[in-house]
């Protein structure tokens, strides 16, 4: 976390005055940048309510407390973290109760949600009602890509923090050893998640870049090899949930490459050409839709080859 404040500053300033003001909030959402900067942020803003050397509204981040924190053995800071596709409201019940009994390293308990945008709207519903009226000292973080992703009545009841996107040299350097040539990660790290990228090798992605770019090509040719291709070309470079949410991220990545080639607006990261040019605006946009829709379907669970198979009949009709 050293070099946080020098990649965050200006996120990091705004909570330091709101520190020192005594005037922090129950409730705040983090969006943007990379999940593993997220985290970092959360961690941070948990080592301020518990550091024994707190300077100026900052955590020195070094203490016995704020080392805790940062290793996950302070009982008072709670995560939720999942490998699976939504967090339930079970979920959020069971952390709810966990998080509201008496804190015992202070005097309040943190508890942070990790991909917050995996929630069902059942689990964001109920968590609602602790940010409406919490109980006792509770502050809840919520970190997720996008402050869209959740719903509005949550957005409306918390504090929103976006944090910057510059790339991090860390996470570039991470992924050149995983193969990455160095254009190619910055790239990258703009399309997905490094918890994602660090799943696959950088010639894997750009095989996998390149089996999705041929399957659009048979879709915008209207060819039935499209449906076969999912098995054949695809399906052999997924082979975890971190490559099937990679390929959604890198499909919706190529819809709006698309739109910028045909509007000639910011440079495209994924594909150089117009791989959907039988295809009009509106069936574009409409795609896009579908490949919502099949991202909701694939968090509920759904396989994964069904869904692009189901897409595969859509984009060819």
């Amino acid at each position: 976390m050293e070099n946080l404040l020098e990649e965050q500053p200006r996120v990091l300033r705004e909570f330091q005055k709101i520190i020192q003001s005594n005037m922090l909030s129950h409730a705040y959402l983090i969006d943007s940048a990379s999940s593993k900067i997220r985290q970092q942020v959360a961690i941070w803003l948990a080592q301020s309510q518990f550091c024994e050397n707190l300077q100026d509204g900052m955590p020195d981040q070094t203490c016995q407390k704020c080392q805790t924190i940062a290793l996950g053995d302070n009982p008072d800071v709670l995560e939720i973290r999942t490998d699976k596709n939504s967090i339930g409201v079970d979920d959020i019940k069971y952390f709810k109760k966990e998080a509201s009994m008496t804190a015992t390293q202070g005097s309040r308990r943190i508890l942070i949600i990790d991909e917050a945008e995996k929630m069902t709207n059942a689990a964001s519903n109920n968590l609602l009602k602790t940010i409406e009226e919490p109980e006792g000292n509770l502050m809840m973080i919520l970190l997720a890509d996008s402050a869209k992703q959740l719903l509005q009545t949550i957005r409306s009841r918390v504090q929103t923090f976006h944090l910057s996107n510059k790339s991090n040299e860390e996470e570039i350097a991470s992924l050149a050893e995983l193969g990455y040539k160095d254009e190619q990660a910055k790239a990258a790290l703009k399309v997905s998640d490094i918890k994602f990228l660090q799943a696959t090798t950088g010639e894997d992605y750009q095989k996998l870049s390149s089996a999705l770019v041929v399957w659009m090509k048979e879709c915008n040719q209207k060819k039935i090899n499209s449906f076969i291709d999912v098995q054949t070309d695809i399906m052999p470079l997924v082979e975890n949930k971190d490559h099937q949410h990679l390929v959604f991220d890198m499909m919706n990545q190529m819809f709006s490459d698309i739109l910028s080639i045909r509007y000639n607006l910011d440079k495209s990261l994924l594909i150089k050409e117009d791989v959907l040019s039988n295809k009009s605006i509106q069936q574009i946009v409409s795609f896009s839709d579908e490949l919502f829709k099949a991202e909701e379907m694939w968090k509920s669970n759904v396989a994964f080859q069904a869904i692009l198979e189901d897409l595969s009949l859509k984009f060819v009709s």
